[in-house]
Parts: C-alpha cells; structure tokens; sequence
C-alpha cells in the first residue's frame, strides 16, 4: 500500500569541516545543497526502499523551490500535494565536524509553522490511497490533529521531532500506532521536560519507563532512540532493546559515522518500509536500524546506497 508523508520541505545546506568549528572565525569545509525536512528525508528513503509515497507540505516560488520539486519527482515522491506560498521555502543549515557530528544547526521553518487547519486538505488521490499516513511535528497542533482525524482507519506514524515541537503531538497520541522519539523528546511529550537537565538519560535510567509511558497514553507503539544504545520498541506486549544486526541477524559493528544528518528519518523510513513488505514490527524495526547505519556511513540525509535488499532479512 502506498503511504503519505506530511511535514516538513526544506532546502538544506550542509557543510562538512575539515578541521574542529570553533566560534567567532571561519572554517575551511565543502558546502552541498540538498533537500531536507523530516517529512522529506523519509519520504525520499521509502521512494528508495521500494515504496510509493506521496509528500505533502509547503514551498516558496524560488527558482531553487522550482528544481527541489523537480528532484523530488525525479526520486519517484509523489509531489501533487505539495503547496507553493508567497513566503521562502524552508532551510536547514548545519555544521558538522570532521568526525561527522553536528557542531551547530539552524533552521528557518516559518513557511511550515504558518500552516493553517485545511492547508493540505482534502487529501490527494494518493493520498487518499495509501494506507498509512506519517506526520512530523514540524506541523503546528491544529493541522497535525485535524490530519490525524482526517486519517481515518490508516495507519498513523508521528515522527516527535525535537524537544521544542514534540508536545504538539500530545493530543493526537491515542490515535498514534506507531510513534518515533528520542529520550528527551519523550519526557518533552509527557510534560517531564524539566524532570531532567536537558531531559537527558540519567545514570541507571534506560528509557524503558519513558517509553511505556508514552504506551499507556495511548500511543500504540514506540520507537525510542537512545544515542548508540539499543532501541526500544514498546508496546502494550511490553518492551524490547533491538540492537543494529546484519540481514543475516548477527550483531554488527558501530557504523563509521560520515554524517549524522537524516539518520532518524531513515530509521522511520527503514521501519515503514518494513512494515509494508510485511515484516513484523520488531523486524521492522531492525532493518529501519540498518538503514539508519547506511545513512550514518554516507553524506547527506539520503545513502546513495539504500534499498530495500541492502536492509531487508534475509530469507
């Protein structure tokens, strides 16, 4: 079955140092220009995984929005949905250190924060197709709920976003099935922000009761990311750690990080991708995992080498 994303569209540029960004000077780095936005990085990784996917959100009338659209289609995403606004499109710069983590980033959103209730309603025919719905909680609350009622009986995925946007997914959780989060975003999504410094894991404390949490509120399932620790994937059957294994089910070794960028996006695209080739969702859950290490390994939000074989068990 087809899905639909909705969320964020951004153009993003991403600069690679080459040596430590350090403040107040400049640093030497190799700057590339790429699309971006939660929605779109996953949307753009299921077009790769073998699925039809449709995206829906807003962009400027740039000529630079003119050829993002462009390639989108070019990638096989469904951009019939898509809306243009006199307002720029969105951008994501961040900054990465030579190691591949991000030393900074900002965003320019406003584009996406300025949607109103029935902006991207009704729904396209595909849309109207696929039989699963994703949202990102760079939507403001009265179009993520009105899109959640708007879902019907699909299956709804929610991506938490950051700890700033995360709680706008709270009154829309019970109609969740499947949500994604880190720790602090999860206490952010509880009301707990604060419980914490950062909403950062204490010594001892796994995540485990944070994820049920979020279980008994109504959510359906949680895909908790935890740094380079196992995930956590709870249900109301329980919880379980789902370490990075190969196809063949063996542990596999830390992935050599390149860049960080859209490596979430593609745990959730890796999951949906396995839900809709029919895996169960642990196992799902696990090749999301292979391709978020695939993403880690690779420039930009999107491996040039993910595909459905390349994270898909084998047998």
């Amino acid at each position: 079955m087809p899905i639909a994303a909705f969320g964020a569209i951004h153009l993003d540029t991403i600069a690679h140092a080459d040596r430590r960004i350090l403040r107040e000077t400049s640093t030497p780095a190799a700057l590339a220009i790429r699309p971006g936005g939660v929605a779109t990085n996953v949307a753009r990784a299921l077009a790769r995984l073998g699925c039809r996917v449709s995206l829906a959100g807003r962009l400027g009338r740039e000529a630079e929005a003119d050829g993002l659209l462009a390639h989108l289609a070019g990638e096989g995403v469904d951009t019939g949905a898509i809306r243009r606004a006199d307002l720029p499109s969105g951008r994501y710069l961040a900054l990465h250190d030579p190691d591949g983590t991000l030393a900074a980033a900002v965003v320019d959103a406003r584009i996406t924060e300025t949607l109103e209730p029935g902006a991207l309603l009704p729904p396209t025919k595909a849309q109207e197709v696929a039989g699963c719905w994703f949202l990102d909680a760079n939507l403001p609350q009265p179009l993520l709920v009105e899109l959640a009622e708007a879902a019907a009986g699909r299956r709804l995925a929610a991506d938490a976003v950051s700890r700033a946007k995360a709680a706008r997914l709270a009154p829309i959780l019970p109609r969740v099935d499947l949500l994604f989060c880190n720790r602090a975003e999860a206490a952010a999504l509880l009301g707990r922000d604060s419980e914490h410094d950062e909403g950062q894991q204490e010594p001892g404390d796994s995540g485990a009761e944070v994820a049920t949490a979020l279980v008994t509120a109504g959510a359906g399932a949680v895909v908790m990311t935890r740094g380079a620790a196992p995930v956590l994937l709870a249900t109301r059957g329980g919880i379980d750690e789902i370490s990075l294994t190969t196809r063949e089910g063996a542990a596999a070794p830390a992935p050599r990080i390149v860049d960080v960028t859209g490596a979430g996006d593609a745990l959730i695209a890796g999951t949906l991708a396995g839900l809709e080739h029919g895996l169960a969702l642990a196992d799902a859950v696990a090749a999301g995992m292979r391709a978020a290490a695939l993403t880690l390994e690779s420039p930009g939000a999107v491996a040039g080498t993910l595909n459905w074989p390349a994270i898909a068990p084998n047998g």
